[in-house]
């Protein structure tokens, strides 16, 4: 083996964690635009016990929960991966940290969301169960850490251009900041519950800084697998 393709070979290895985040930041981003506009709603009448309970016994309670779990899974092994690729400064290497930490803790806090519908009936008359409470402080602080995190991440990466642009940076931050305040008011209040459409835009930034990830690794892959000799008659 020649040492240019036993370069090419190590190289190629290195890059893998790199390679999947573009894919795996894609797909959570089209899970969570859908696992949000299918979301059930409620009637905004009654406390907000009753309202949950509207939502817990819908239809569509488990496919909107599933696609929302499989969109932070998503987010969650992308950041990871991104993270494993190296070469980046301290500042974006330190958002990365954090936030594929509050990423994981948001997995799993959305695993428990999913299933909160297992316990509609103890609900149903408008207590303040466990399974209430363990909800509302699901959602006033992993969820809102969740979303902060992703503005803080399309920040730095929209700045240092290593995980998007400043034009996706403005999706993010607005989509990242509008969930974590819904999120961190839904249990108290229906006054900002008209920012969830706006969260949406997570899903957008995710699509666009993934393909954009992806097209940037597919033309590295190109110029490295390229020979030299045929680079140096390409330049003449």
């Amino acid at each position: 083996m020649s040492t240019s393709t036993r370069v090419r070979t190590q190289l190629s290895r290195a890059g893998r964690p790199d390679r999947v985040a573009g894919p795996l930041l894609m797909l959570g981003g089209i899970a969570f635009f859908a696992g949000g506009a299918i979301h059930p709603g409620d009637s905004g009448v009654g406390s907000k016990v009753h309202q949950l309970h509207e939502m817990l016994v819908d239809s569509m309670w488990y496919p909107s929960h599933a696609l929302l779990l499989a969109a932070m899974a998503c987010f969650a092994a992308a950041v990871l991966a991104f993270r494993r690729r190296g070469g980046l400064g301290s500042g974006m290497a330190r958002v990365t940290d954090v936030v594929s930490v509050i990423a994981v803790v948001a997995t799993i806090g959305m695993t428990l969301h999913l299933f909160a519908a297992l316990g509609a009936d103890g609900i149903a008359e408008g207590e303040e169960t466990f399974l209430y409470h363990v909800q509302t402080w699901n959602e006033t602080i992993v969820d809102p850490l969740w979303g902060l995190g992703i503005a803080a991440l399309a920040v730095a990466g929209g700045l240092t251009r290593t995980f998007g642009n400043r034009i996706t940076l403005a999706l993010g931050l607005v989509g990242g900041l509008a969930f974590a305040l819904a999120s961190a008011t839904i249990a108290f209040t229906d006054r900002f519950d008209a920012l969830f459409p706006l969260a949406s835009l997570i899903g957008i930034w995710a699509v666009v800084v993934g393909l954009m990830m992806s097209l940037r690794k597919a033309r590295s892959g190109l110029a490295a697998s390229t020979p030299d000799s045929d680079r140096a008659v390409t330049s003449h």
